[in-house]
């Protein structure tokens, strides 16, 4: 019960209200009187006290006794005073009304004639009677949950049951697998959800929390499972003062949907082994046919998009798990528990992504071709940001889905750059990604490949193909204009001498060569990769007829 509730009680009915008028839904918990100077230690949270005041006047001015006790009673948390005026306390003091109006702490007017058992025992019977209530209640509440549990209930029927429980609009949020279940209305969206787990402290010692979000004001509990935030259970009324029962039916849901957020992962654990093993086959050099590949895809819930960058990203574990730290958990628990988080974050950022790990237990991104280069590299830099940890990654080009051991491969070789030139001072830095893409590359294609034959080849044909189809269908000599380029260090005037061609002419081919390559000859960076080029053409051509 609360103030309201003890003011309507007959013997008080005619009580007048002192002060504190705000704090009439106070919750009473107890009732006890206070006859000695010292009565207020013995006092407890919630406790509606009854005085005379006498004690109050005998060490000091009444005034500043009865102020005095008002200090000590809202320190106590109580919930009000009752207090017999004109025998010992003629009245309220100024003082003491602003006070107990600061903290909403109410002060009533006791009828004087009336006995303090007359006060106490109905007050006393409306509590008893309350909480017989509350236990009939909390048995009935748990009882539903046992039946929903037997009856192995959803988290829709789980919803409605609280909604039925409590009578006010249930939303129950499920971050990991994006699922939010309304009943009757919801305040805001899912995305406008995440804004608010945010913005709030949210705490797992003190789940249930009142908030007010863009003017308006509603009850959440968290749901926490193995210390990571699931989501929540929202309860979307203004003013909603829980009764235990009510509070026992709101543990009951958010305990239920951590179970079933458990059971779920679980499943996703397993399902997500077969996705890794499909990913590993779709990563290989062995070809598939595009009707396989499909069908494989729709086993593992994926619908495959033609064109796909495979992206590779890790994060450094000695240097952000130190070994000496007794309460890690195994790198591979880690692991998984960040590819849930990663694939959450991508339904935002990157939507359309596939994810899972490689071989070497690398997490493994299938980027479809909607994001060029600047965009995908400042997406993947928000999802990283959004994990809160370090990671090295690389980038291979696009390619068609029944080829992607070629991408897959470039974003190895620029993973093993990309970590090769992590900057020394990373340690106080935390969400910072450092990524790589294979079309950067140049020199480091053959010094960081496990290949070094194959890279060459391919940055002959890189390179160098476009020129040497070029000269074979027009019957040019851009080839041989840029070795001699080259051989005389991109001097314009020495290579027109040496080509007995007019310089504009050598200018001419460049910039065919430029046009053809997007590589210019007359860039240093440029011309080295040009010069390796050229060599590798030239040891290949020597044991081989392929380019020719």
């Amino acid at each position: 019960m609360d103030i309201n509730d003890v003011i309507q009680l007959n013997v008080l009915k005619n009580t007048e209200i002192l002060a504190g008028e705000k704090g009439l839904k106070n919750i009473v918990l107890n009732t006890t009187i206070i006859d000695a100077p010292d009565g207020y230690k013995w006092c407890a949270s919630g406790d509606f006290i009854i005085t005379t005041g006498y004690p109050f006047t005998r060490n000091m001015h009444w005034e500043e006794g009865i102020t005095k006790l008002l200090e000590l009673l809202v320190e106590k948390n109580c919930s009000g005073l009752g207090i017999k005026l004109g025998r010992y306390i003629p009245g309220l003091p100024k003082a003491a009304i602003s006070f107990a109006n600061e903290n909403n702490f109410p002060v009533l007017s006791l009828p004087n004639k009336v006995s303090w058992s007359e006060i106490i025992m109905p007050i006393v019977t409306r509590i008893n009677k309350q909480h017989q209530s509350e236990l009939k209640m909390n048995h009935t509440v748990y009882e539903m949950f046992h039946n929903h549990l037997k009856k192995q209930g959803k988290l829709k029927d789980l919803a409605h049951l609280l909604n039925k429980i409590l009578d006010i609009p249930v939303t129950i949020y499920i971050r990991n697998t994006n699922e939010k279940i309304d009943v009757q209305e919801s305040y805001f969206s899912k995305e406008e959800i995440e804004n608010i787990i945010s913005a709030f402290s949210c705490d797992q010692e003190k789940p249930i929390q009142r908030l007010n979000w863009q003017q308006k004001i509603f009850t959440v509990r968290w749901i926490y499972s193995s210390n990571r935030l699931e989501g929540g259970v929202f309860l979307w009324e203004k003013h909603c003062r829980l009764h235990t029962w009510q509070k026992a039916a709101i543990e009951q849901t958010a305990v239920i949907s951590a179970l079933e957020i458990e059971r779920m992962r679980t499943v996703s654990s397993v399902f997500q082994r077969f996705r890794n093993d499909f990913l590993s086959m779709l990563l290989s050099e062995k070809v598939e046919s595009r009707d396989t590949l499909s069908r494989r895809a729709e086993e593992v819930n994926w619908h495959l998009k033609d064109h796909y960058n495979v992206v590779l990203l890790d994060f450094d574990t000695k240097r952000q798990q130190p070994v000496n730290n007794p309460n890690n958990i195994s790198i591979w628990q880690r692991k998984e528990n960040i590819l849930e988080m990663l694939e959450y974050e991508l339904k935002w950022v990157l939507p359309e992504a596939l994810i899972g790990f490689d071989k070497n237990n690398i997490f493994t991104l299938l980027i479809p071709n909607k994001y060029n280069q600047n965009e995908l590299v400042n997406n993947l830099t928000k999802l990283v940001k959004k994990i809160n940890i370090n990671f090295y990654g690389g980038i291979g080009r696009l390619n068609n889905v029944e080829k992607l051991s070629v991408s897959y491969n470039e974003a190895l070789l620029a993973i093993k750059v990309a970590y090769a030139n992590i900057p020394g001072d990373t340690q106080n830095k935390i969400g910072q990604l450092y990524i790589r893409s294979f079309s950067e590359l140049n020199v480091e294609r053959i010094l960081f490949s496990s290949n070094p034959h194959y890279e060459a080849k391919k940055l002959v044909e890189d390179c160098l193909e476009k020129i040497i189809k070029y000269d074979n269908e027009k019957n040019s000599e851009l080839l041989h204009t840029l070795k001699t380029f080259l051989a005389n260090n991109a001097n314009f005037d020495h290579t027109a001498d040496a080509l007995y061609i007019h310089k504009n002419t050598v200018r001419y081919r460049l910039k065919m060569i430029e046009e053809l390559t997007q590589l210019d000859p007359k860039n240093i960076k440029d011309q080295l990769l040009f010069q390796m080029s050229l060599v590798a053409f030239n040891i290949l051509d020597s044991t081989s007829n392929t380019m020719r």
